[in-house]
């Protein structure tokens, strides 16, 4: 009971008696560099180049882990031979990455469209390409 009424009087004194602050009207703008106004129509965009940059971070980090897993394995040849499909899996994951990049670009060129991974245009209904403000 007193340890509770030590708490309340404690915390009653903290927010009544604390000074008020009267700040001016301020205007508060983004700092230098920031990203300001984001524009919807990009963020497909930046989502497919996202996942693109995220596989191929993903193969190099699985393909180190291969490397040092073979300098780590002694000698033991069923260790050498798990690093070493490691290191073919990384691999053949990269190649499918990029070649994907490179494929989605060559169809849609030979199309005549605007690649998306690059170039990605959403239009509104009327079929116009929508502007960003």
């Amino acid at each position: 009971m007193r340890k509770s009424l030590g708490f309340i009087a404690t915390a009653s004194s903290y927010l009544l008696l604390a000074a008020s602050a009267f700040a001016q009207n301020v205007t508060i703008a983004p700092p230098a560099g920031s990203i300001g106004n984001i524009c919807l129509t990009k963020v497909p965009q930046f989502l497919i180049q996202l996942v693109f940059i995220i596989g191929i971070v993903i193969a190099v980090i699985f393909l180190i882990f291969g490397g040092v897993k073979w300098i780590l394995s002694g000698g033991d040849k069923s260790a050498v031979e798990t690093a070493r499909n490691h290191i073919v899996a990384a691999i053949v994951g990269l190649v499918i990455v990029v070649g994907a990049f490179f494929i989605i670009g060559l169809i849609f060129q030979l199309l005549g469209q605007p690649n998306p991974v690059t170039n990605l245009t959403i239009n509104d209904l009327a079929g116009n390409p929508l502007k960003c403000p």
